[in-house]
């Protein structure tokens, strides 16, 4: 089952894996995700079934019915399988985004603004306040 972190340690947490990455040389890569149902009354069952499907070395954290996940050794491909079985599990009814080290960003602060971009563009949706706090 995933590791559950609390919000407030999620960017401690990205900036984790960027230090974890450059410290010991790895070519690694990692995709960070933000998911969110299309009815609240939906987000609990969403919560579950992301914890049951993604594995034991991912983590999430969830804010204000929206979950983050961080995908360690996840590439954009792979992230965009995992984006495709839960947006077929659920039947179109979840907004994801996903972004991936180094592709989308080589530090914390592109990531993030990598998340809210392409978020923003997506589905209107702001996160830099989110981020911001």
């Amino acid at each position: 089952m995933t590791v559950e972190i609390s919000f407030q340690d999620f960017k401690k947490f990205i900036q984790f894996e960027l230090s974890h990455i450059k410290r010991f040389n790895c070519p690694e890569v990692f995709s960070i995700g933000f998911l969110k149902p299309e009815k609240t009354e939906m987000f609990e069952n969403l919560k579950n079934i992301v914890k049951e499907a993604l594995r034991e070395t991912d983590v999430i954290s969830t804010y204000n019915h929206s979950i983050f996940v961080i995908l360690p050794g996840t590439d954009s491909k792979g992230a965009e399988f995992i984006s495709r079985a839960i947006f077929d599990f659920f039947n179109g009814e979840v907004i994801e985004v996903y972004v991936e080290y180094p592709d989308d960003g080589k530090n914390l602060e592109e990531l993030l603004d990598a998340l809210d971009r392409k978020t923003r563009k997506k589905f209107g949706y702001i996160l830099e306040k989110i981020f911001r706090q």
